[in-house]
């Protein structure tokens, strides 16, 4: 199949940022690799406690939602397949889309996907102090009295499965965006069976073992500091939209920025970034010309602050002692 290869120009001015990138010309491009970079490796994959981007990049291919945005940014069904909302706007009923499974990373069916996983996932967010919880916990009706230990009974929370394919939220005030902070992992499924099983392995970092899937890819590798792989989950209950067979990244530290342009040219990455200031960044304009296209600069501004005097660890993820001297 024939492929037209794209580069972006990053900017040099403080207003932009840019991107090295191809893209595959057609939109039927089953049986391609889509290939990239990372730059971090995920702490975890339990992807309902985690709020961090390496963990989302990695495990939302493989773990769908009640919701998704389409790629005009619309809110449209995932696992669910409709849903309705109360005349006071604080109860949404959510109808599951039956025969979607959950399967192992190697592609072997483990459980149906019920109503009863929403509220699991909600569970173990809650017990496990995920760093998102905030999103949710002055939405959802006994949540923030949960969270407090004010009440310690969960049925109490605003979260409940009806029956198998019947799942309901009650929230404490309308939130005509409720539906948006669906497609946040924090509020993903977990089969119960499965996490009761796993315990403390469940989600560990570099084990595509240690968390089910029920989306359109399931991790097959994880290396630290060197790759990650994905496969075409077969079963997929909408597989017809999946475009690719395979997804490759391959770790990308910054210290050679013209590795990426290597690498694009090789046919490794989809899409690559250049940099105008690079030592050969002549040569790819000559090579590439047109194909270079500029990113839309941005108005904002980034900067990282380094308290060195922190003392209290509320708000991060390190907890043993050398993890926090670190």
């Amino acid at each position: 199949m024939k492929k037209s290869k794209w580069l972006a120009l990053a900017g040099v001015a403080l207003l932009g940022v840019g991107v090295l990138a191809a893209c595959s010309s057609k939109s039927n491009t089953s049986g391609t690799t889509y290939g990239y970079v990372y730059s971090s490796d995920p702490e975890t994959l339990d992807y309902i406690t985690s709020n961090t981007g390496p963990t989302k990049s990695v495990v939302t291919n493989g773990v769908d939602g009640l919701m998704e945005a389409d790629k005009y940014g619309n809110l449209v069904p995932s696992v669910a397949e409709d849903w309705s909302v109360s005349k006071d706007g604080l109860t949404y009923t959510y109808k599951i889309r039956k025969g979607i499974k959950w399967y192992t990373s190697e592609g072997e069916e483990y459980a149906n996907v019920t109503a009863k996983d929403f509220v699991t996932g909600l569970k173990h967010a809650a017990d496990s102090k995920a760093g998102g919880i905030y999103l949710v916990q002055d939405s959802i009706a006994g949540l923030s009295d949960y969270l407090s230990g004010t009440n310690k009974d969960f049925s109490n929370v605003g979260v409940k499965a009806i029956d198998d394919y019947t799942l309901q939220y009650t929230l404490k005030k309308p939130e005509p965006y409720w539906n948006s902070k669906t497609t946040y992992s924090l509020l993903f499924p977990v089969n119960e069976d499965f996490l009761k099983n796993k315990g403390k392995d469940f989600g560990k970092s570099t084990d595509p073992t240690s968390i089910l899937y029920n989306g359109p890819f399931l991790l097959k590798s994880l290396t630290a500091k060197s790759s990650i792989e994905l496969v075409k989950n077969e079963h997929y209950w909408d597989k017809k939209n999946v475009h690719f067979d395979t997804i490759k990244f391959s770790y990308y530290d910054g210290s050679d920025q013209d590795a990426l342009v290597r690498g694009f040219t090789d046919g490794a990455y989809n899409f690559a970034r250049v940099f105008p200031t690079s030592s050969n960044y002549a040569s790819v304009e000559k090579k590439y010309k047109d194909n270079i296209y500029y990113t839309a600069p941005g108005a904002s501004t980034s900067a990282i602050g380094i308290n060195i005097d922190r003392q209290s660890y509320k708000y991060t993820a390190k907890k043993t002692d050398s993890e926090k001297s670190s």
